[in-house]
């Protein structure tokens, strides 16, 4: 019960239904107690208006028929009293009612105490609250002229019953209304709820799949937009998931491999020296070589996961220093020479001379050494790779190694400087790729910790090229500003 009531269909339908009920009460509200006032503030308008219109006709002719319309338009009462002392002929007292015979209520409710009243008053005009039998009325009282000079006294009688009937009226009317709306906003957000909330639920019971191990699923989309995009996020995670599992899957059984060939080998070569060569010097000198050679497999393994999580992980620490990148280029190159005699490997280097760098010696050696040994695992019949070092203009240099293999499809290539991913080009090359696929990682981290451009450029068939380009070390000097500056006697 408690996670229905925490559930997003049950909010959605409070919210609903609570939102159209403070609507409702809103609106009774307006009715009940506003619309009273209101009321009352646009008659008082009427009446004023009203008395204007009889006031700016005073001396005309038609005044009579003027004041006769005004009481029927208007549904008021209007009685105009001239004094006998003023000059505006003989006294009299004129009714004008909304219909039929001169009303008598008018008649009592003036007074010479309302006249005395009037005369006090500063603005010469009083609304008076009244009643007739039980019913609301409202007297104005005002004169034309002057307090002592009145030309005539005006006095105006309305009614009030009306708002009395239309407001039990509209009462019942808003009762009715709101019934059926009540009923009306309840069905319409249960169905609202259940349409927000149902794709939400599909997208959960999915999500629950990768729980257990289902990565590869696919969310249909939605008419809404945010969940539409919703899924397709998950979508995406779920593919990134499945896809980094897979590498997991590939990374172990790479390593268990690469691991247990190393020490299947350390092991029976170690037997091999206990049982049999034990005491002849030359083949336990050979067996003793297989061993160190297996072993060095084994640490370069180790060293190439842990480079790779400190690279990952932002820990490791650079240590800059300024050299020749073209010197010190030659002498890596240098280093797989050995290649050309016991794999039939040529590794070319063009570099141009005196090309500057600042970089950790180290790490940039790592990734160049990488970058190499991975054109020679996948170059061509040629059996030949390319090392190029150049300036591209006066502030950039740019670093090139291309091999002559089958290439690199474009759909693996936003791929191949993730961990652990080797791309598969087994039906086009013959010869096993020895690695665990984490030294392009490694050339990846290595880079962006120097904050070097790279990329590859590779075409079927063709072959690949890896780069990267570094901005060049203008550390050139005279001799005499490499000297040290002789003291003077």
């Amino acid at each position: 019960m408690k996670n229905f009531r925490n559930s997003i269909r049950f909010r959605v339908w409070l919210l609903f239904v609570g939102f159209t009920t403070l609507i409702l009460i809103f609106l009774y509200c307006t009715q009940v107690f506003l619309l009273p006032v209101f009321y009352k503030f646009m008659k008082t308008q009427e009446i004023t208006q009203t008395l204007s219109i009889i006031k700016s006709s005073w001396d005309s002719e038609n005044l009579k028929a003027t004041v006769d319309y005004l009481a029927s338009n208007q549904q008021m009462d209007i009685m105009l009293n001239i004094p006998a002392e003023t000059p505006f002929g003989q006294p009299f007292t004129y009714y004008a009612k909304k219909s039929g015979s001169p009303t008598v209520s008018l008649s009592k409710s003036v007074s010479e105490n309302i006249k005395e009243e009037l005369l006090n008053s500063k603005t010469g005009t009083l609304f008076l609250p009244t009643s007739d039998e039980g019913k609301d009325t409202m007297l104005l009282a005002s004169y034309v002229g002057t307090a002592d000079n009145i030309r005539g006294y005006i006095f105006i009688y309305s009614y009030l019953e009306p708002m009395g009937t239309t407001s039990s009226i509209l009462q019942s009317l808003i009762i009715m209304s709101s019934s059926f709306l009540l009923i009306i906003a309840f069905c319409l957000a249960i169905f609202v709820s259940s349409q927000i909330s149902r794709p939400i639920v599909k997208i959960s019971r999915s999500a629950n799949k990768l729980i257990t191990g289902e990565f590869n699923m696919a969310v249909k989309s939605n008419e809404y937009a945010e969940i539409a995009i919703l899924k397709e996020n998950l979508n995406e995670a779920s593919a990134e998931i499945a896809k980094t599992e897979n590498l997991r899957k590939d990374l172990m059984a790479n390593i268990s491999h690469d691991l247990r060939t190393p020490l299947t080998m350390i092991k029976a070569y170690a037997e091999m020296i206990r049982d049999l060569s034990g005491d002849n010097p030359e083949k336990r000198e050979k067996h003793l070589k297989v061993i160190i050679d297996e072993t060095d497999r084994l640490t370069a393994l180790v060293a190439d996961v842990l480079s790779l999580s400190k690279l990952q992980s932002g820990v490791v620490e650079m240590n800059m220093t300024e050299f020749d990148f073209s010197e010190h280029l030659t002498g890596i190159i240098s280093r797989f020479g050995f290649l050309k005699d016991t794999e039939d490997c040529n590794v070319q280097i063009d570099a141009e001379p005196q090309i500057y760098i600042s970089a950790d010696i180290t790490k940039l050696e790592q990734a160049v050494y990488n970058l190499v040994n991975n054109a020679i695992n996948y170059t061509g019949e040629d059996r030949t790779v390319c090392v190029k070092l150049f300036r591209k203009d006066d502030k950039t240099a740019r670093f090139e190694v291309r091999d002559s293999g089958v290439g690199i499809r474009p759909e693996d290539l936003p791929y191949i400087w993730e961990r652990y991913y080797k791309v598969d080009r087994s039906e086009n090359h013959k010869r096993v790729v020895k690695g665990t696929g984490l030294g392009l990682s490694i050339v990846k981290g290595v880079l962006e910790a120097h904050k070097f451009r790279y990329g590859v450029d590779s075409e079927l068939g063709k072959g690949s090229t890896f780069w990267f380009e570094f901005p060049i070390l203008d550390i050139t000097k005279s001799d005499e500003e490499k000297e040290p500056p002789l003291l003077k006697e």
